[in-house]
């Protein structure tokens, strides 16, 4: 999924040969050869605005990604094959390639621009040429990389590749090739998901071994890397054990910070805990089965944090988003249970979608169950608009209940597709911004000094486990220490987290308090605070003075 300046929404599915139904779009099966993708686009509000079904006479159409940048332009990849190509009701293509990867333009309305293919269009050379769709990402001028796996062969106007790999083809807005880089990296692997600087044009990953290509028995790695704009390798870091750690998501903060989603699985030979291991860092969770990973590293790899979710069976994210502000926002699957920072979720019969919010410091804000009556429901992306609507895209088997909108029902038993809504109203053009300033040592003030505009409330977390809520608050630490101070708002068009370092350089000061025994021989022992105390002096009232948690002095 993806949306566009204006909060449009669109979402790009695999769909069968069964009657088709979204919204207002009904077709009576694929065209020709199933699968097809099909494109769907919404209101904020969650009205259907155009449909279009894409369909080969005589091969597969699968879908590897869409995207929007901010001129008006909607691209779609996808893998579609030999015969006769239609794109809707209103296009057709007669004649189309074999083993050919596709880049299609639409303009937001849903208007066919152009499009693109690579490979060759010859039978008799099909099967040395094939290429395999990776992932589509915007940069900052608006031209569309298409990453995309290719053996050698492969015909790229105006060349041919010579070895395999995954090559960075660039277009601008008009559909020009400009450029066709290889990203140096060795041949087996490919990309789950990437994300540019819009500065620097540095290109960062996730991803994996390609089975796919060499087949045999391969085992599943995972990795992250980095690539200059020449995509020559920066750097590159695995996850922990091959078969058992995973990424999957990618997204970056506009300080360059990085953040991935995905999960661990049990090792097949040692016993519990799970564990996930990232470029020398790595977090375990009690229990033989999956946990979900949440991770934040600089732009070069760095871990600054790794959070976990622990559920006692399967479990994994599998997208992730950054929100406006400093927010993190992640979907995936759960089976039976799953918790973090002592907030659990339960899941009814089987597996259900979940999500979850954090700051971009891996603090939990929110974990929430979408509740699905099937055995396997699941949530498979996630994204974000300017206001902080969060948009979640997944399956369903059977029903989708919630108190406040209609149950959602899937249509002939079979599995469905769905798209959620959490967020604020559409009439909402500017999120809250928060910022606040403080005082003092050990006890210090703080003032929210952001946006008032809808102001519902303001809630203070310090660093320790305390909050407070209000315009100011005070708050005193018992303990010396480096502390992440946020100021969390809440208003009509969304809400907003701002968090700074706050240090105490002393914690509150000791109380000090004593009993004692005995009469011409004192028995005394320390009954006060002991967290920040250095030394125990006790003085007597005769000029006879000793240090110690406890003393015994008799008087003359």
């Amino acid at each position: 999924m993806c949306t566009d300046p204006n909060g449009n929404i669109y979402a790009l599915s695999l769909v069968g040969n069964l009657p088709i139904y979204a919204d207002t779009f009904y077709k009576s099966g694929a065209y020709g050869v199933y699968p097809n993708t099909l494109i769907t686009s919404y209101t904020c509000d969650g009205v259907m605005r155009w449909a279009k079904l894409i369909g080969s006479s005589g091969g597969e159409c699968i879908p590897y990604g869409i995207v929007a940048d901010s001129l008006g332009h909607v691209y779609v990849a996808g893998y579609f094959i030999n015969g006769d190509l239609f794109i809707g009701y209103d296009t057709s293509i007669p004649i189309w390639t074999n083993q050919a990867t596709d880049l299609i333009q639409f303009d937001t309305s849903g208007h066919f621009n152009w499009l693109d293919y690579v490979g060759e269009n010859m039978v008799s050379t099909e099967y040395g040429t094939e290429n395999f769709g990776s992932v589509l990402t915007i940069d900052g001028v608006n031209n569309v990389h298409f990453l995309n796996y290719m053996k050698s062969g492969v015909h790229i106007t105006p060349s041919v590749t010579s070895i395999h790999g995954t090559y960075d083809l660039v277009y601008n807005s008009a559909g020009t090739l400009l450029s066709q880089n290889r990203v140096n990296i060795d041949s087996p692997w490919r990309f789950n998901s990437a994300v540019i600087d819009p500065v620097t044009n540095k290109l960062y990953v996730s991803g994996e071994i390609n089975q796919g290509v060499y087949g045999g028995f391969l085992t599943d790695t995972f990795f992250a890397a980095a690539f200059d704009a020449s995509r020559n390798l920066i750097w590159m870091h695995f996850c922990g054990h091959g078969d058992d750690d995973f990424l999957e998501g990618i997204t970056m903060d506009k300080n360059k910070n990085l953040y991935f989603c995905g999960g661990a699985q049990p090792p097949s030979g040692p016993p519990p805990p799970t564990t996930f291991s990232f470029n020398g860092d790595s977090v375990s969770a009690p229990g033989f089965f999956d946990i979900s990973i949440l991770m934040g590293t600089d732009s070069n790899g760095h871990v600054n944090w790794i959070k976990h979710y622990d559920g006692n069976s399967s479990n994994g994210f599998i997208g992730i988003t950054k929100m406006p502000g400093n927010l993190l926002a992640a979907t995936g699957y759960f089976y039976e249970n799953l918790s973090s920072d002592g907030v659990t979720i339960n899941a009814g019969v089987g597996v259900d979608p979940f999500f979850t919010v954090v700051d971009t410091q891996g603090n939990l804000l929110t974990l929430q169950r979408i509740h699905g009556d099937g055995y396997y429901d699941q949530g498979n992306v996630i994204i974000s608009d300017k206001v902080g609507s969060l948009y979640i895209g997944g399956q369903v088997e059977d029903t989708i209940p919630n108190s406040t909108i209609p149950s959602y029902h899937s249509v002939g038993g079979n599995t469905d597709f769905f798209i959620l809504k959490y967020g604020v109203d559409c009439s909402c053009m500017d999120m809250p911004l928060a910022s606040y300033s403080d005082t003092g040592n050990h006890t210090i003030g703080v003032t929210y000094t952001g946006t008032t505009a809808g102001l519902d409330s303001v809630v203070w977390s310090f660093g320790d486990g305390s909050t407070a809520t209000g315009i100011t608050a005070l708050h005193t630490y018992t303990l010396a220490g480096t502390y992440n101070v946020c100021a969390i708002v809440y208003a009509t068009c969304g809400s907003d987290i701002y968090c700074t370092h706050v240090i105490i350089l002393c914690g509150s000061p000791p109380m000090a308090s004593f009993t004692h025994t005995g009469h011409d021989t004192l028995d005394v022992i320390y009954t006060g605070t002991t967290s920040t105390v250095d030394s125990l002096v006790w003085n007597f009232g005769d000029g006879y003075s000793t240090s110690g948690a406890t003393a015994t002095h008799t008087y003359s």
